[in-house]
C-alpha cells in the first residue's frame, strides 16, 4: 500500500468522532499530517524516544485500539504519536502526584501583552479600556530549565532543547516529544494567544475566550477547539489535505522554524476575526450596564470562517513540525 493511501485511511481510522474529542482529533491531524512529510527514519526515530516515556505502558502502548492493523507500521506509528501530541493534555486528569508531575496548564497558551522576536503586537483585545504595557519576553536561549517557562512559547523552547539533546535523560527526552507535537499545535489555535479585557467583565480578562459563552452552552474557546467536529470530521479530513497539498515542500523547506512568527499568525486572527463587531459591542454593552453577557450568536457565516482557518491551521501546524523535525533530527 502507498504512504499516501495509508495515510488517509491512518487518518480515517484515527478521528472517529465517537472516539475522540476535537483537541484530541486536532491534535491528532496535524501530527499524522506531519508524518506524512517526514522520512521513515525520522518516525522510526520519534516511536524510539516515545518508548522511554516513564508511562509508556499505561498511556500508550496499554491505551492502542483494537481497530489498529498492528500489522501496518504507519498506522500504529500515526496513533502512538498522536497519542503523544494528546498527552499534555491527558496530563490534566491524572491522579495525584501525577498531576503536579506531569500537568503543565501555563504551558499551553500565552499572555497577549507578551511580545517576543516576530510578534511585536499585543494579542488582546480591548473593549472600552486602555491597553495594557506590552512585556518584552526573554529570548529563547534564556530558557535553560523548566522552572523558567511561563507561556506557550517559552515551553517551546525548552522542550525543542531537551528533545534535540542526545545527552539527556531518556525520559525527559520523550516528555519533551510530546510537548513539542502538543505546543506546536496549541500555538496555532488564536485563542491560545491572547484574550479580551474591559472595564469590569473582564477585568482580567476573558481567559482566551472561555469566559464567554456562546448560543450552543459552550465557550468561545470551545467552539474554536471544536470547529472541525462540528463540520463533520469526514467532509475535513479531504479539505485538510487539499489545503496542504496547496503548499509546497520547497515553501516548507525554506521556512524557519519560528513560533515567534506562528504566534503572530494566530494573533492577526484573533484580533480581525474571533471577537466580532457585534459581539464586542454586546460586551461593552454589558460591561458598562454590570449585567449579565447573554450568550453570543455566532451564525453560520462565522462558523464557515472559522472552520475554513481551523483547516489552514491545522494543516500548517503539521507542515511546521515536519519541518522542524527534518531539519533538525537529520
Amino acid at each position: 500500500m502507498g504512504l499516501f493511501k495509508s495515510f488517509a485511511i491512518s487518518l480515517a481510522i484515527l478521528l472517529s468522532p465517537n472516539l475522540l474529542a476535537w483537541d484530541s482529533v486536532g491534535h491528532r491531524i496535524s501530527t499524522t499530517i506531519a508524518l506524512y512529510f517526514i522520512s521513515e527514519e525520522i518516525r522510526a526515530e520519534l516511536i524510539e524516544i516515545l518508548q522511554t516515556h516513564p508511562r509508556y505502558e499505561e498511556d500508550f502502548r496499554d491505551q492502542v485500539p483494537n481497530f489498529i492493523d498492528q500489522s501496518n507500521e504507519f498506522e500504529v506509528t500515526s496513533w502512538l504519536l498522536g497519542q503523544a501530541a494528546f498527552w499534555p493534555d491527558i496530563a490534566r486528569g491524572f491522579p495525584q502526584p501525577y498531576r503536579n508531575q506531569y500537568n503543565r496548564p501555563d504551558w499551553h497558551y500565552t499572555d497577549g501583552a507578551w511580545i517576543r522576536g516576530a510578534a511585536q503586537i499585543s494579542g488582546d483585545v480591548y473593549v472600552g479600556v486602555s491597553s495594557r504595557p506590552l512585556v518584552a519576553g526573554e529570548p529563547a536561549s534564556a530558557i535553560r530549565n523548566s522552572n523558567q517557562v511561563q507561556n506557550v512559547v517559552t515551553a517551546i523552547d525548552y522542550n525543542t532543547r531537551m528533545l534535540l539533546d542526545r545527552s539527556a535523560e531518556s525520559a525527559d527526552r520523550a516528555i519533551a516529544l510530546c510537548w513539542v507535537l502538543h505546543l506546536m499545535g496549541d500555538i496555532h489555535q488564536p485563542l491560545h494567544t491572547g484574550s479580551l479585557f474591559t472595564q469590569s467583565l473582564f477585568e482580567r480578562g476573558d481567559q482566551g475566550g472561555n469566559g464567554i459563552e456562546t448560543d450552543t452552552g459552550r465557550t468561545l474557546h470551545s467552539e474554536w477547539d471544536r470547529a472541525l467536529r462540528e463540520a463533520g470530521i469526514d467532509d475535513s479530513i479531504p479539505l485538510i489535505l487539499n489545503a496542504v497539498e496547496e503548499i509546497s515542500e520547497s515553501e516548507l523547506t525554506r521556512e524557519d522554524s519560528d513560533w515567534t512568527a506562528w504566534m503572530a499568525e494566530s494573533r492577526e486572527i484573533l484580533l480581525s476575526t474571533v471577537y466580532t463587531t457585534e459581539m464586542k459591542d454586546a460586551i461593552a454593552t454589558a460591561d458598562q450596564s454590570g449585567s449579565r453577557l447573554n450568550q453570543q450568536q455566532l451564525g453560520n457565516t462565522y462558523r464557515a470562517e472559522m472552520q475554513i482557518i481551523s483547516r489552514l491551521r491545522l494543516g500548517l501546524a503539521g507542515l511546521r513540525i515536519a519541518n522542524f523535525l527534518n531539519r533538525e533530527l537529520n
